[in-house]
């Protein structure tokens, strides 16, 4: 895509198939995602557009429950096509070892997404953090 492109141009080129996958591939490795070979990457996308149903639970897609290219943080290697509800509250890239609670600036954090909202608390130590994930998820909060 030539950089002498108008913004016309480059929304065009976006809505092409060649111009999808570009933003896709360009999307994956921006966020760390790292592959051995470009034909891995291009393994990657063909397994991406196939995907019906999350590799994990077998959920629907839908406009409002996306699919993902799930990586594992750290390393940057591909794991799964998942939809976004498994991607987001089944995250591995925590240093707690519990999903949904990680390490944060000031302390650990809670995080979960439920009907399409947010749940955030923070904590000062892992255990109050897992405590209370364990108590909210139960429903006894």
């Amino acid at each position: 895509m030539p950089n002498t492109w108008t913004k016309e141009q480059r929304r065009e080129y976006n809505q092409t198939p060649k111009g999808k996958k570009t933003q896709a591939i360009g999307n994956w490795k921006y966020i760390g995602l790292v592959t051995s070979s470009k034909e891995e990457m291009e393994e990657i996308y063909a397994r991406y557009l196939a995907s019906e149903r999350c590799e994990k639970k077998g959920c629907e897609y839908t406009k409002n429950n996306k699919k993902h290219m799930d990586h594992d943080h750290k390393t940057g290697a591909f794991r799964n096509i998942l939809c976004h509800a498994c991607n987001s509250n089944d995250r591995v890239d925590n240093t707690s070892g519990t999903p949904n609670v990680s390490k944060y600036k000031y302390g650990w954090r809670y995080k979960i997404q439920k009907n399409k909202k947010t749940h955030i608390k923070y904590f000062k130590t892992k255990e109050e953090a897992i405590d209370y994930k364990i108590k909210y998820e139960s429903g006894n909060i």
